[in-house]
């Protein structure tokens, strides 16, 4: 489907907000709100978006395949370089208009636009979801999960990349990488943040969101009542405390990683791009003693194609697809491979190993006023005059907090908490008296998430065909220093719902829920009560990572090194989350955003300087 405005043709990607609402009372109203947004020439750019290649060459210098956070940041970098061409293939199509409103991050998860993963059967946790199986939402879409996440531009702290720094991996100590992280960033925020920690000028806008519900800000002042810090700057000096966050959000409208790294290079004709276009093998071919990759196949409108690439492969399928796509190449163990009849070409055990992911719980309070639809016509034509207003925000999702709990120390935090309520959400007719919930009052929730999970799973194949859903085992809450740490967050929260301007302001309560039969195994409030309420409704924040991690050639649970590169096959890097040595104390994006800028630095590093000694 096509549409024309704003002097360009596109290409009306995904769902419309009609379709990612459920229930057919919010269809009529969302869907003229989607028609509306489509004819909003700054909220579309259509003149801006990417002419997507349909014939591809036989052979191009470097292919990326994956354009999510890694793999649109590395391809942007290398495509600054006019003698490269470069190859992007990317399964799903190009982002929906809907995706750039803000208030809208959550409306695509489960759409066509999300892979729609879900674990295998959880042998302690997910005990309350259907065949005890957590969902895994992961972007089919031009900027990956950049697309359809919470924008949250957190990074990890100093003692994170220490971790990674000890675990062979001496290059990646916060020092070194810092440069990295401020490589990519422009901040919009220069009188909040320490500038010795930011950049400014780069393709990645991060600032504050034009709207804060005040709700937000009282939460912060009851975080200083229980104890905590409030900060302005979370990826400054401190590392600690409540804040209203930055995000990757440019004049009002989500920022995805295509459209800050992409875009720029529309009309760049060594850049080609192929949507809908997905990668079923990375071909490998004896060199002397080595193996090198040689070659990508791909599937494209039933259709499958060959290309070469003379310099290198990069793989930057994300946490899951990564390891996926090499045991499908046949790199991996002997034995995984052959329990689904794949040849090994290439022997590296660590391929889809220690897989993790933060493990989250949520808590329902509600408060004393009532709750009002914020998606009404007046909120709607401020936005869409000047993107302002609550659609340019994700309500209270926008406030976060790192804090240490009893097992932890201040420079160390380990546990963090996500917000969630008050914001424009799906509205069946616009009006701005019409009440979205039954009575007079708000639930909002509160998301307690242990950061230093010790559980580790693993990613596995379930067939050799290359469009089956890879096997996801989580393994979630498997450490019982995991359960006691999310109890500990669990507490927390607690002592701020009961804090003195949330209870005197909002009389904020805490909603009781039996969660299954917990509440007739233990008594409710229990040690006990809470452990078994986590293990019925384990909670996902979508920070995968770990699962092709860097580290020494004589750690058996790595498979690349500090440059990236996969050991045992040259020409092939793996740049996403799946290299974390461990998962950082925060959401995944900025890191792996840092991980991208690092290896195009390593790329045109060894390739130009190369020519230059020449």
């Amino acid at each position: 489907m096509f549409s024309e405005q704003c002097g360009a043709q596109f290409d009306v990607y995904g769902p419309s907000l009609g379709q990612s609402c459920s229930g057919g009372a919010y269809v009529l109203f969302m869907s003229l709100l989607d028609a509306l947004l489509r004819n909003t020439c700054e909220v579309t750019d259509a003149t801006g978006r990417i002419t997507p290649t349909i014939h591809p060459d036989l052979e191009y210098d470097f292919v990326v395949i994956g354009s999510g956070t890694g793999g649109s940041t590395v391809a942007g970098r290398l495509a600054e370089v006019d003698h490269w061409k470069i190859l992007l293939l990317e399964a799903g199509g190009d982002e929906p208009v809907g995706t750039q409103v803000p208030s809208f991050s959550f409306s695509y998860l489960n759409s066509d636009i999300d892979w729609q993963f879900r674990t295998e059967p959880e042998p302690v946790a997910c005990q309350g979801f259907a065949e005890r199986r957590c969902s895994w939402p992961r972007g089919k879409v031009l900027g990956g999960t950049s697309v359809i996440n919470g924008m949250m531009f957190l990074r990890g702290t100093r003692k994170d990349y220490q971790r990674w720094a000890e675990a062979g991996n001496p290059d990646w100590s916060y020092d070194k990488i810092l440069a990295d992280f401020k490589a990519t960033e422009d901040n919009s925020d220069r009188d909040l943040v320490d500038e010795d920690y930011h950049g400014f000028g780069g393709p990645l806008t991060i600032g504050r969101y034009r709207y804060q519900p005040p709700f937000a800000w009282d939460i912060l002042k009851a975080g200083e009542q229980i104890g905590y810090n409030v900060s302005n700057d979370l990826n400054g000096e401190r590392f600690n405390g409540f804040a209203v966050a930055q995000m990757n959000s440019r004049k009002g409208m989500r920022l995805s990683l295509a459209k800050a790294f992409l875009r720029p290079h529309r009309s760049n004709p060594n850049l080609h791009i192929m949507l809908n276009s997905t990668a079923t093998k990375i071909l490998l071919h004896a060199q002397g003693a080595s193996k090198r990759a040689s070659a990508v196949e791909f599937a494209y409108k039933g259709q499958m194609f060959t290309v070469r690439a003379s310099k290198e492969i990069i793989l930057s399928a994300g946490a899951v697809q990564t390891p996926q796509l090499l045991l499908l190449s046949g790199i991996g163990d002997k034995e995984t491979l052959d329990a689904v009849g794949i040849e090994q070409v290439h022997d590296l055990p660590a391929v889809g190993k220690g897989l993790q992911n933060h493990v989250s719980f949520e808590l329902v309070a509600s408060i004393n006023q009532a709750s009002l639809n914020s998606l009404n016509m007046e909120t709607v034509s401020e936005y869409v005059r000047n993107q302002s207003g609550p659609m340019s925000s994700t309500g209270l999702a926008q406030v976060t907090a790192r804090v240490h709990s009893e097992q932890a120390t201040p420079d160390d935090p380990d546990i963090q908490f996500y917000f969630f309520g008050l914001g424009p959400k799906c509205a069946k007719s616009g009006l701005s008296d019409e009440l979205t919930d039954d009575n007079q009052t708000t639930h909002v929730s509160i998301y307690p998430t242990y950061l230093h999970s010790k559980s580790k799973g693993y990613l596995g194949l379930h067939s050799k065909d290359p469009f089956a859903p890879p096997k996801i085992v989580a393994n979630y809450l498997t450490a019982e220093e995991d359960v006691i740490g999310l109890r500990a967050g669990i507490r927390i929260a607690q002592r701020l719902i009961n804090s003195p301007i949330l209870r005197e302001k909002y009389d904020m309560r805490l909603e009781k829920d039996s969660y299954g039969s917990c509440s007739e195994q233990h008594e409710w409030d229990s040690d006990d009560f809470w452990e078994c309420a986590i293990k019925v409704k384990t909670g996902h924040e979508n920070h995968q990572g770990s699962s092709c991690k860097m580290g020494r050639r004589s750690d058996p649970e790595s498979c690349v090194n500090q440059q990236l590169q996969l050991y045992g096959v040259d020409s092939l890097r793996v740049i996403d989350a799946s290299v974390f040595p461990t998962l950082p104390s925060a959401n995944p994006q900025a890191s792996i955003i840092m991980v991208a800028e690092r290896g195009a630095r390593f790329i045109k590093e060894h390739y130009l300087n190369r020519v230059r000694r020449k």
